[in-house]
């Protein structure tokens, strides 16, 4: 959930008028496969799985999520509700089950307190901070950089204006006493509803139709208050460079040096730690994210050690927080006894809609520049990144894949190769430290490092 935003100007429509040169036409869209549906009244609405970026890091998860995404259908198999919660409006779709049908989810009120359903999927577009090709290229570009971040998997998709319309009406309704910040976002939307044509960048050039981003919805996450802090919105982010993550990953201390330790079950935890805001500062950076700090999350895992391979092996936990206390089930303490088995908080980048466009929050702070440690992996893969986005290829495949205006595209490689050259002088100048792949950190896997260049 978003912190509170009452004083900031997120609520201001982020949208380009009808005099933009930027209109939707829906066939265009090919992707790598699309699908399509037909509304109640018969328009045809789409999802696009979008062609993959080349040498990116997709997961066989990530393939079937894809195709999980593009099989929901908003009449046929999933409950379609408004969300009520935090800022920014979405569309949530809800899984029905034996109590609660599809037909009996779309009749309620949707308040999720008494639905006992579950959120599988969430369709944001482009309004407030909302950015469509914000949520969808925070997945291409996570796994073009080695899968950092853990972004949700992320499709294109369209829905009957009229639908989204009711959807709209209902939000407002609902909210109508309510004195937040999402009941000022609706009604936004509500006002946009009645002039569609001005609006290219939420509805297609037929105005038949709203299209952005439909995204896996991650379930049982956490809070990442240690990596956020707690405090005032509006220093947030000055208060992210003080919290002791933030500390470690700019420190000129090696990791054993700041932990003392270089045994596996004891750097695990500030390894992966370490890594994962790494390589949060440096997505953020390169897609001007506005708005992360205080919409960071985690996930438990156990990571041990596979005796016979030398391997790091990973499995899910039912762990949970309770008073400040980490409290783990019996039979997974049970599972793990006599391992050299650590758990873990895993990072998740699952708010990932305010950027592209927006304000860059980590390059004001100047985050990047601060940063001494880094996955030799990431590294790599930003300078392979880069040297394909700045190429007429790279430029077509975020305008037609991901959405992109012009200036968009612009941006996203003038920040990337900022990066580049930010870590490639620390590099050279020794002051950059390759220590936070965690692999490092099992005994007798030297031979398998691979030797640190600062080049390609």
């Amino acid at each position: 959930m978003k912190t509170n935003k009452q004083k900031s100007i997120f609520f201001i429509l982020t949208l380009l008028t009808s005099s933009s040169a930027f209109a939707l036409n829906l066939s265009d869209l090919q992707g790598e496969s699309r699908r399509e549906y037909r509304s109640p009244r018969g328009v045809p609405e789409l999802c696009v799985i979008a062609k993959k970026w080349p040498g990116a890091s997709y997961k066989t998860g990530d393939l079937e999520k894809e195709k999980t995404l593009c099989n929901y259908d908003f009449y046929l198999n999933m409950g379609i509700c408004p969300k009520y919660t935090s800022t920014n409006p979405a569309i949530l779709l809800l899984e029905p089950n034996a109590k609660y049908t599809k037909e009996a989810i779309d009749a309620s009120d949707c308040n999720l307190k008494k639905l006992d359903v579950k959120t599988e999927a969430k369709f944001k577009q482009t309004i407030t901070c909302s950015n469509t090709s914000s949520i969808v290229a925070y997945y291409h570009v996570s796994r073009a950089l080695g899968n950092i971040g853990r972004v949700p998997t992320t499709v294109l998709r369209t829905m009957d204006i009229q639908t989204h319309a009711k959807l709209t009406q209902k939000a407002n309704d609902y909210l109508r006493n309510v004195n937040d910040s999402i009941r000022i976002s609706w009604q936004h939307f509500a006002e946009v509803h009645k002039f569609p044509r001005m609006y290219p960048l939420l509805f297609d050039n037929s105005q038949s139709q709203i299209f952005g981003a439909l995204s896996d919805n991650v379930k049982d996450e956490e809070q990442y208050g240690d990596v956020s802090g707690v405090g005032d919105y509006d220093t947030r982010y000055q208060r992210f460079l003080r919290q002791a993550p933030f500390q470690r990953v700019a420190s000129s201390q090696s990791v054993p040096q700041q932990v003392g330790s270089s045994e596996f079950t004891k750097v695990a935890q500030i390894v992966t730690q370490m890594k994962d805001v790494s390589d949060m500062v440096l997505l953020d950076t390169m897609l001007n994210q506005q708005d992360r700090i205080g919409n960071i999350h985690y996930k438990f895992y156990w990571y041990y050690i596979n005796p016979q391979t030398t391997t790091i092996e990973r499995s899910k936990s039912n762990a949970k927080v309770s008073n400040g206390q980490i409290k783990v089930p019996d039979e997974e303490l049970r599972e793990m006894a006599g391992r050299k088995a650590a758990l873990l908080k895993e990072m998740v980048l699952k708010d990932n809609d305010c950027g592209v466009s927006k304000t860059n929050m980590m390059k004001k702070i100047g985050a990047l520049d601060k940063v001494r440690h880094m996955s030799y992996q990431t590294y790599r893969r930003l300078l392979a990144f880069e040297q394909t986005l700045n190429t007429p290829a790279g430029k077509d495949y975020f305008m037609k894949e991901l959405l992109f205006s012009a200036a968009d595209y612009s941006s996203l490689l003038k920040n990337t190769q900022e990066a580049k050259r930010i870590l490639v002088s620390k590099c050279q100048s020794s002051q950059l430290q390759f220590d936070v792949d965690l692999e490092n950190y099992v005994a007798g896997t030297n031979s398998r490092r691979p030797k640190t260049t600062c080049t390609l």
